[in-house]
């Protein structure tokens, strides 16, 4: 396996979502074959020219402007450009949770990262006890991971990326409904669980992650 490949995490956003503080159990859970940066909000999109796996992670949208979550700063032209070149070059990207509803007043990162949070239509379960029921699909990210329960929210109403050839590797149900929970397409891997540390406590997390990101940079 390759040693020392670059992992840019991008955090930030409410703190009911407490996506450095994941990101550094995540980079624990990695270990020392891959180095790990975070970023908070834009300074993320200046590290994209020197990763190799850039993790959307942090919740930053107009809604938050002048609210006591800070101050919306959205992407610049600059920052637009860095992040469509990344994704041109065919450099994976990792999304988790609440990360896909970020820049909503910039329709197009959503459809770079392949599923999007819809503003006044996507929505979420109360968090609960929930059980994510894992599909016979085969695939490296589910490895070694059986239906597992742990405390979250589920989204529900996304989007997923016109034309892009994603496949669900789990799924849990709520109101009549089954959600996907794993979803992955070329270069592309969604981790919908994951509300705060609380889920992360499930073991299931770990395995996810690093399979996820083993695939992501192995494949």
């Amino acid at each position: 396996m390759k040693k020392n490949r670059r992992i840019h995490f991008f955090v930030g956003g409410p703190a009911f979502h407490p996506t450095a503080e994941q990101a550094r159990q995540i980079a624990q859970w990695l270990g020392p074959e891959y180095t790990c940066e975070i970023g908070d909000g834009l300074p993320a999109f200046e590290a994209l020219d020197r990763c190799d796996l850039f993790v959307v992670m942090g919740l930053h949208w107009t809604g938050s402007h002048g609210t006591e979550w800070g101050d919306y700063h959205p992407l610049t032209e600059r920052h637009k450009k860095a992040f469509e070149e990344y994704a041109a070059s065919g450099r994976p990207i990792l999304a988790h949770h609440g990360g896909i509803a970020s820049y909503d007043d910039w329709p197009r990162f959503g459809e770079l990262v392949g599923v999007t949070w819809v503003w006044k239509h996507s929505s979420h379960s109360p968090y609960a006890q929930h059980t994510v029921r894992v599909l016979p699909t085969g695939h490296p990210v589910v490895e070694g991971v059986r239906d597992f329960t742990l405390q979250d929210e589920l989204y529900y109403n996304l989007a997923i990326t016109k034309g892009l050839e994603a496949t669900v590797h789990a799924e849990a149900e709520f109101d009549g409904r089954r959600l996907p929970m794993i979803v992955t397409a070329p270069r592309r891997v969604y981790l919908a669980n994951g509300h705060d540390m609380a889920a992360f406590q499930c073991p299931a997390m770990k395995q996810l992650w690093i399979n996820s990101v083993r695939w992501l940079l192995d494949s």
